[in-house]
């Protein structure tokens, strides 16, 4: 009997069944080592599964999503590879320099935000905001915000606001220290962060520090940001924020987040004496000739909430991984600290924008806490045509490429065989400090983060005071590990106990 005779012979089920096994074989065969809805990898991830790709993976380990990029670069021998999830682009994730220079850099023009990360975080850092923004719109307030972190700034805000905050933070310390209480050094750290930010861009004084009450700011930022972070490895998050709004409480966290930031704007409105401040709000209102009612000012808004994720939270979470790691390595607290007593005077515990620059080491330990801890753990961008990586990996047009500095600190290719190892040793040691394509802790490239040097600045400068007055006890160490986030938090905060020296 002929095929097709053998088929006409079937019952009508089973034709239909056949069919619909035919094309459910099919269907598996060519998703077989990628994700529904989305490129088939020209290089795949070990643990990738038909249909579904990475996403069991990405759920299972979630909560330790960064690790397990690690534990993946080692499966991988750090060759690059594509993690699928059903619907989401393809995401080429790699760890060489040179792959991260050749996106950074070479082919700046190529490879953008783009439109799937404009729309996760539109909401929350707004429509043109500088961070997921590309083309002109970036550049105009790149070009803008730069005129802002110069040399002779950084010295006016380590003798001016740096200061003065520095002692609002040392007298609450004090308080603390006195009672014995156990705090969450990461919150003090936060507020601490948003009340200099809050002078140093807007002129505005929040008082974070100098009140003991929850900022309710901060903590709609932080959960926004978490959803932020969960959003890009969905492709169901619209509906499922619209059948289960309480599960994020994304509304409430955006509004209270875009009204805190409309109040420093409206403030700057109605001051008289605006015309002569001359800080980063400023510098836009300036230039923004649309804004001619309060009505209009959604853009000074997502300017206000662009950099406070720049001027908050990286330096907060990188002075508090840099305090547990110097609970974990009291050899180099004491390296510290002798630094500390030798280029400061007996009697005084801030130190002046010169003595900052002479204390080697203290910049050596902020920047290996950064190279294990990155404030900005992960980075994307989107190809807009189709391109091979010096390593060879062809990457489609409409995919992702993705490189991890939490993970490229880890990586003994890069930093030899104690990459783990937290040693500030190896910063003194070096004859040229690294590329930013080999330490990516502030991107590189055109998109270099402006305020590098001034984060630098301040986490020293915080670290050194803090440091100098008090011996700081992490309170359960073994228990710390990162939050979800745009950013690199610890989760549940860092508990601590402080004492005078």
């Amino acid at each position: 009997m002929s095929i097709p005779a053998f088929i006409a012979s079937l019952a009508p089920d089973s034709t239909v069944v056949l069919a619909c096994s035919a094309v459910a074989v099919a269907v598996l065969v060519h998703y077989r080592g990628h994700a529904v809805g989305s490129s088939k990898p020209t290089a795949p991830s070990p643990n990738a599964l038909p249909l579904i790709g990475n996403a069991y993976s990405v759920i299972k380990n979630f909560d330790d999503m960064l690790d397990n990029q690690v534990e993946l670069m080692k499966a991988t021998s750090n060759k690059t590879y594509a993690l699928t999830i059903p619907f989401v682009p393809t995401i080429y994730v790699t760890q060489d320099p040179i792959n991260v220079e050749f996106v950074l850099r070479t082919q700046f023009e190529n490879f953008v935000k783009g439109e799937r990360f404009h729309e996760v975080t539109k909401d929350v850092l707004g429509e043109k905001g500088i961070f997921n923004s590309d083309g002109e719109v970036w550049r105009v307030q790149r070009k803008l915000a730069s005129r802002i972190f110069t040399v002779k700034n950084f010295k006016d805000f380590v003798g001016r606001v740096f200061r003065e905050e520095a002692e609002v933070l040392l007298h609450s310390l004090d308080a603390i220290a006195e009672k014995g209480d156990v705090i969450d050094l990461q919150d003090i750290f936060f507020r601490f962060t948003l009340d200099s930010f809050g002078k140093i861009g807007f002129n505005a004084d929040l008082n974070c520090l100098g009140n003991p009450d929850p900022v309710p700011f901060a903590q709609a930022f932080d959960s926004a940001q978490t959803t932020l972070h969960y959003r890009f490895f969905s492709s169901t998050w619209k509906l499922e924020e619209y059948l289960f709004p309480s599960q994020r409480n994304m509304t409430q966290n955006v509004h209270t987040v875009r009204s805190f930031a409309r109040k420093i704007v409206s403030a700057r409105r109605s001051d008289p004496n605006a015309h002569t401040y001359d800080d980063l709000l400023s510098l836009f209102m300036r230039e923004d000739t649309t804004a001619d009612s309060p009505d209009d000012d959604e853009h000074l808004v997502d300017v206000v909430l662009n950099f406070i994720i720049a001027g908050r939270d990286t330096t907060a979470q990188a002075l508090s991984w840099t305090i547990w790691l110097l609970s974990r390595n009291p050899h180099a607290e004491r390296a510290l600290l002798e630094e500390i007593d030798a280029v400061l005077d007996a009697d005084s515990d801030l130190p002046s924008y010169d003595q900052i620059k002479l204390m080697k080491y203290a910049k050596a330990v902020f920047s290996e806490a950064l190279r294990l801890y990155p404030s900005v753990p992960r980075e994307a961008k989107f190809a807009v045509k189709d391109i091979t990586l010096p390593d060879g990996t062809f990457v489609p047009a409409g995919s992702t490429v993705s490189w991890l500095p939490y993970v490229m600190g880890r990586c003994t290719d890069i930093w030899g065989e104690d990459a783990a190892a937290f040693k500030p040793e190896r910063w003194l040691a070096m004859e040229t400090l690294p590329s930013p394509y080999v330490y990516p802790a502030f991107n590189g490239g055109p998109r270099l983060c402006l305020g590098k040097s001034m984060a630098e600045l301040e986490g020293v400068f915080v670290l050194v005071v803090l440091v100098k007055r008090f011996k700081v006890t992490v309170v359960r160490p073994d228990t710390v590990k990162p939050g979800n986030s745009l950013t690199l938090p610890i989760k549940d905060g860092l508990s601590v106990k402080i004492e005078r020296r």
